[in-house]
């Protein structure tokens, strides 16, 4: 399993590293404009592995462009990348990160719960072109299982969480079931509910030791 700090700013990136990031999430969508050149070399001395991801407003972010504009935001930050997040809107453009080199998650976050079926069917629909990685918003306890009873039966590898901070000890207890990586931030949250790359690093380490 992988801790991820997103963050919403790269000048926010040392202090991922100081907390114990295997990963970095690169949130495109929420950097200011322009990027300072701090936040360019804080990039550029990282020695973790990238995450570039464009969140659009639908799926809990803040872009709200096309895809053009959508590939104009990554290309600059390709050269640090490992891995692309690609919504399944942007789906076509997974052949050409993948012909440079790049991994791809294939993610999909809603604000409802799938029924399992639904889960399953997300689930097939990612796996065709990356790591699926599903994000839903639990309305109970029983959802919150059913999550969790999904990721342990699901096929590796796959990425679970939650939106939302209702049930935010879910984020922690899914990686327990199988889920591949822990979305956590550095600097401030990307997402309602985040607990910070010391408070993940530390609550797993107590549930696992």
């Amino acid at each position: 399993m992988q801790l991820v700090a997103s963050v919403a700013n790269p000048d926010f990136i040392h202090e991922a590293e100081e907390a114990g990031a295997d990963c970095i999430e690169l949130r495109l969508d929420l950097f200011p404009k322009p990027v300072l050149s701090e936040g360019t070399k804080a990039v550029k001395q990282c020695h973790l592995p990238f995450i570039l991801t464009v969140r659009t407003i639908e799926e809990g972010g803040a872009f709200t462009g096309t895809a053009v504009d959508w590939r104009a935001l990554m290309e600059p930050w390709l050269t640090y990348a490992t891995i692309i997040d690609i919504e399944q809107r942007f789906c076509t453009s997974a052949p050409l990160f993948r012909d440079r080199g790049l991994s791809i998650i294939a993610s999909h976050h809603t604000g409802q719960m799938p029924t399992k079926t639904e889960l399953s069917r997300i689930e097939a629909n990612l796996r065709c072109y990356g790591i699926p990685k599903v994000v839903v918003r639990p309305g109970n306890l029983d959802d919150v299982i059913s999550l969790c009873t999904f990721t342990f039966h699901a096929r590796q590898p796959i990425i679970t969480s939650i939106m939302g901070s209702e049930f935010r000890f879910a984020r922690i207890i899914l990686p327990l079931f199988g889920s591949t990586m822990l979305f956590s931030y550095a600097g401030k949250p990307t997402a309602e509910g985040q607990f910070s790359v010391r408070e993940a690093k530390q609550l797993l380490t107590s549930l696992t030791r």
